[in-house]
């Protein structure tokens, strides 16, 4: 280091970056996460600026040339703000760029600094102490520059906060944020009222210096009431709906105002260590953000995290029902499930029927998603219940309960209770579906052979069927986890379009429609919209689903891939309707193996959609990577060993008292 700032002093004029980029490689440790290294380092440079006057002067002025040759100005307003392109042109803009690379801009600052910055800097820069960067700044002695050299630097701030509180006063206008809050609509907007006290306050600054009396107080408070008032909308957007471009242009807004504040710090009459401080803090947030500037991950994870805790809530609120407190309750699931199995053993049925009907692949592929979808949907509007559709949602409820459970008792009990319910509920479910699917498939095949002579089944597709369940010499399994997938994805599919009808006003809008309420009138017609607006989410998931079990398999049979669906409710129907072609003549062998492996498809049915919809729910609730797993790890568990401690605790694991608290608990979660 000493060497570098010896060479440095000897042209401190100079424009040369290279020896500033040998010094900061100096500083960077070994491995990114070695912040003590890093904060050695860094304070052994500072002292021997402290030690070295001269050299400080020097490494000053050079700092200063290198900033007054490359526009720190598009610095300032652009890292870490998203840009004003809007969602989609700037996803676009990211994924082009992760393919192609763009040209630096040899003017530019911030692509040098994307060009000395490595992947994971971002660790030591931001895990250091900040009252070292502070230590750093204060050896350099900005308070020694020229007159020259602090009129281009203040220039360079002040157009900055003209930047921004313009761009802010614009945004502050979008349609997004008036749509929720109408009052923003209007003179006394404090996005409008900022950039007039800011034009004021910068005049004020060019004609007569900064002074006490004279500071950015009101423009402070200003901001304030712009962060209020966001705080305001997103409120509201749980109530009213939220969107991509809503979450994308609030959170620019929140970017864009807690930059502005900076610059406005720095403007202010203050002491010399406050400054330093509210410099170090920008420092290193700009050094911070570099390596996110072409992420295509950290635009998402920006954009969308809000999106998919407000998706997170609706599937939560649906999973609420799904948990019985009660033996009532239980059996309540249970009607539901059993109600169902008669209607999936048709659609089993109709599957069978289509797949020998001799079309054309993409005719049978339309077909056998449609009888899917249809079917769902069906079920859906009896009120009835698909099993293996329920992880999906009380997962979401279960993090939303366990989340509560954790930040207000420490009781263990109260925990392997809920656990317990989760576990009991789902289980009824699939008896029900399980039990009247198979019943309802025998009875069909039977009657029909009986009655009509007719034999839906042939042997030879009995055989087959028999062998697809097989769980150990097919990839009955394997296949069972694709399902799953498409479980998850469709109670992420109901989430989405729940929010779309709150959001979109969906309800309304098909009421206003004059084709429909000519033919059926205008209260039918209203009765329907609203129907719709209530459960858009609900037939959206199921009509993805029922397409998604059709799609698959013929995916994996154009492609040659590996990929098919087992279900477990459709899987037992297969059961019965193979069982009855046999005649019932199955070995004992055959009948348990085939029986085990309509069991662990609706294991892995179960396990796959529970676990992703769980993780998904953490990470929507911000809760970090590694604690996410841990937390998933223990819900897993936690409900693999339910059956066991039902069973040594004679059914029951909650107390009089754990059981009223799980119930105020669950309440509050589903609300």
């Amino acid at each position: 280091m000493k060497d570098i700032l010896e060479q440095i002093a000897e042209d401190p004029a100079s424009g040369d970056t290279a020896l500033l980029q040998r010094l900061f490689g100096l500083l960077r440790p070994r491995y990114s996460d070695d912040v003590e290294a890093a904060a050695m380092r860094l304070e052994a440079l500072a002292e021997l600026l402290e030690a070295q006057p001269s050299h400080a002067d020097a490494l000053r002025e050079r700092l200063i040339n290198m900033l007054n040759q490359r526009r720190p100005f598009r610095l300032l307003i652009d890292a870490g703000i998203l840009s004003e392109r809007g969602f989609r042109l700037e996803l676009g803009r990211r994924i082009r760029y992760k393919l192609l690379p763009p040209a630096p801009n040899s003017d530019s600052l911030r692509d040098w600094l994307d060009g000395l910055l490595r992947p994971g800097d971002r660790q030591w820069i931001a895990g250091m102490d900040q009252s070292l960067w502070v230590r750093l700044l204060a050896a350099l002695h900005f308070e020694k520059l020229s007159p020259e050299g602090y009129d281009r630097l203040q220039d360079t701030i002040t157009t900055a906060i003209r930047s921004l509180s313009h761009r802010i006063a614009s945004g502050g206008l979008n349609p997004e944020l008036l749509r929720l809050d109408p009052s923003l609509d209007a003179h006394a907007s404090p996005f409008l009222s900022q950039y007039e006290e800011i034009s004021c306050f910068l005049n004020r600054c060019q004609e007569y210096g900064v002074s006490s009396d004279d500071d950015a107080a009101h423009a402070l408070v200003l901001l304030e009431q712009c962060e209020e008032a966001l705080d305001r909308v997103r409120r509201r957007a749980h109530v009213a709906g939220i969107s991509v471009e809503l979450t994308y242009v609030s959170t620019r807004l929140g970017q864009e105002i807690g930059r502005l504040k900076q610059l406005l710090h720095m403007m202010e009459d203050r002491p010399l260590a406050d400054k330093l401080t509210t410099l170090a803090g920008l420092i290193v947030e700009l050094l911070s953000v570099s390596e996110s500037r072409h992420d295509v991950r950290a635009l998402l994870r920006t954009t969308t995290g809000r999106l998919a805790n407000r998706i997170s809530q609706h599937v939560a609120h649906a999973g609420g029902h799904y948990v019985a407190e009660n033996r009532k309750e239980l059996w309540a699931i249970f009607r539901a499930a059993a109600g169902a199995g008669p209607i999936i053993a048709i659609m089993a049925l109709i599957k069978i029927l289509l797949m020998s009907a001799g079309m054309a692949p993409l005719t049978q592929t339309f077909f056998v998603g449609l009888n899917y979808a249809l079917g769902f949907v069906v079920i859906y509007m009896l009120h009835f219940t698909v099993a293996t559709k329920q992880p999906a949602m009380t997962a979401t409820f279960m993090v939303n309960t366990l989340t509560r459970i954790r930040g207000s008792s420490t009781d263990k009990r109260m925990l392997g209770c809920f656990i317990g319910r989760v576990f009991k509920s789902q289980m009824m479910s699939i008896l029900g579906n399980l039990l009247l699917a198979f019943a309802t498939a025998v009875a069909l095949s039977y009657g029909a052979a009986w009655l009509l002579d007719w034999h839906p089944v042939s042997p030879d597709e009995a055989l087959h069927l028999i062998e697809e369940l097989d769980p150990f010499g097919s990839l009955a399994l394997f296949y069972a986890g694709v399902a799953g997938i498409g479980l998850f994805l469709s109670g992420i599919v109901s989430g989405y379009y729940d929010n779309k009808a709150v959001y979109e006003r969906i309800a309304e809008r098909l009421a206003r429609l004059r084709g429909p309420q000519r033919l059926v009138g205008g209260r039918i017609w209203k009765r329907v919209a609203d129907y719709i607006g209530d459960h858009l989410g609900g037939i959206a998931g199921n009509v993805f689903f029922g397409f998604y079990l059709g799609i698959v398999g013929a995916l994996g049979f154009l492609t040659g891939l590996p990929l098919d669906i087992r279900h477990i409710a459709f899987s037992s129907a297969n059961f019965g309707y193979a069982w009855q072609a046999l005649d019932f003549a199955l070995t004992p062998k055959v009948f348990l193996l085939t029986t085990a492996g309509v069991l662990l498809i609706g294991f892995m049915n179960l396990m796959v959609s529970f676990g992703l919809a769980f993780y998904v729910a953490l990470r929507a609730i911000n809760i970090p990577p590694l604690a996410a797993r841990r937390q998933l790890g223990r819900a897993l568990l936690g409900l693999l060993v339910a059956p066991v401690r039902l069973i040594v605790q004679r059914g029951d694991l909650c107390s009089e008292a754990a059981a009223e608290k799980v119930a105020n608990v669950q309440e509050s979660a589903s609300k």
